[in-house]
């Protein structure tokens, strides 16, 4: 065991951790608990880097912004990473998109956009997310039995920030391929040579979109519209530039895309799990705002992150941390953590409690959650409400991903549709 890993003051018992076994993915539950009772701070040899498991260390390491960095740059590998030069047409996205920044441009850029992700300017967007919904559960409504993750869980999210920005008609499509193709190449690196090609092809025709439908929003303002926001905020004082505006419809995607796509996917699951839960929704559909959050909460579907990295030499729960190491916050272990959580294994849509960090912390916290949990409610309780019988055929099947437990099939049966 390497000096770093552990206090030599201490005879920690051996751990292994590794998430990317066989039916980690399906419960990872068994593994984690086990890293919290037994190495709560642990280093992972594999991913070098630190993980942390317990509610309590993670919230430390996420609003400490003094001794951590959300920046890439800070890690003492970072010079050997990056997906940039198998996709050139990221790069600028990338330099200027919020994930990147340092701390005082990310502090700039964020309070700039911060208006247009308030609840209250999420909540205006209510009408055109329901609109979104009833138009995808129409279609599903004929085809009896569906795979969720494709027909429910991804189509909506692309779609409604498509609807957000106002990408012009015609142009739907091509803004959903767009989406799909810098969710995607976030892990560029795991793609084949032949994989690459069609996705540079997507990235350099959504940019094209994106930027054509900035400068229309510029030359014609509309109300109540999200880019409009964003550029008369450009055109004040201080500003954001052309590449700050077209990095963050990418880190809008990024950060609202994929994540969203698996939380709709995760509660339908859970709720057909837990036949008591689904029907008590059913009753009390007031109750769609806590599934949400349990959902977050119990079976959170973030394998790896959020990450920080070290900024000076430090000890974290009793282990020695270096300048420059990476810490990820296992998330999904996080909010199982029995010290922070009442009957944390337990699946309770009464719990009323905010899943807290499932969106990050602090400084960071996630732009989007407001956007996130309003889909997510608008569209789990508008579904329970037009397909009260849905019922799971299969236990879901999983695929690989570095980064979540990415759910590919979840097959219902839709049973009859309310009238």
């Amino acid at each position: 065991m390497s000096d770093h890993q552990t206090n030599p003051s201490e005879n920690r018992p051996a751990v292994q951790f590794n998430p990317y076994a066989p039916g980690y993915d399906v419960n990872p539950n068994p593994a984690l608990e086990k890293l919290r009772a037994q190495a709560p701070i642990f280093y992972w040899e594999q991913g070098r880097c630190w993980v942390v498991s317990r509610y309590e260390d993670g919230l430390t390491v996420l609003r400490d912004d003094k001794r951590f960095s959300p920046n890439r740059d800070d890690w003492e590998f970072a010079s050997v990473l990056g997906s940039d030069a198998l996709i050139p047409e990221m790069e600028e996205l990338n330099k200027n998109g919020l994930f990147a920044l340092g701390e005082q441009n990310h502090a700039r850029v964020r309070r700039l956009v911060s208006p247009a992700f308030t609840p209250r300017a999420t909540e205006r967007l209510r009408p055109e997310i329901q609109a979104t919904v009833d138009e995808i559960l129409d279609s599903m409504a004929a085809k009896g039995r569906v795979n969720m993750v494709h027909e429910f869980s991804e189509r909506i999210p692309a779609r409604v920030i498509g609807s957000m920005l106002k990408i012009p008609k015609g142009n739907e499509e091509l803004f959903v391929d767009f989406t799909n193709a810098v969710a995607k190449s976030v892990f560029a690196s795991a793609l084949a040579p032949e994989e690459l090609a069609p996705l540079r092809r997507q990235i350099r025709e959504g940019i094209v979109l994106v930027t054509e439908t900035i400068e229309e929003r510029r030359r014609n303002p509309q109300e109540n519209d999200i880019l409009t926001t964003l550029i008369q905020t450009e055109e004040q004082g201080d500003k954001l530039n052309k590449q700050e505006l077209l990095a963050l419809v990418s880190s809008l995607i990024v950060g609202g895309f994929e994540t969203t796509v698996h939380l709709f996917s995760f509660c339908v699951y859970n709720l057909l799990q837990y036949p008591e839960a689904f029907a008590e929704l059913k009753t009390r559909p007031e109750l769609t705002k806590n599934l949400v959050e349990e959902v977050l909460r119990f079976d959170n579907f973030v394998k790896m992150g959020p990450a920080r990295y070290a900024l000076e030499d430090m000890e974290l729960g009793g282990m020695r941390i270096k300048k420059g190491q990476m810490l990820v916050v296992l998330v999904g272990s996080a909010l199982r953590d029995e010290r922070a959580f009442d009957k944390a294994d337990v699946f309770d849509i009464q719990r009323n409690a905010s899943a807290g960090i499932a969106f990050g912390h602090g400084a960071h916290y996630c732009l989007g959650a407001n956007l996130a949990r309003l889909m997510g409610q608008i569209s789990m309780g508008t579904l329970v409400r037009r397909f009260p019988e849905m019922r799971l055929v299969k236990q879901p099947s999983f695929g690989p991903h570095s980064l979540m437990r990415k759910m590919e099939v979840l097959e219902v049966d839709l049973g009859s549709p309310s009238a």
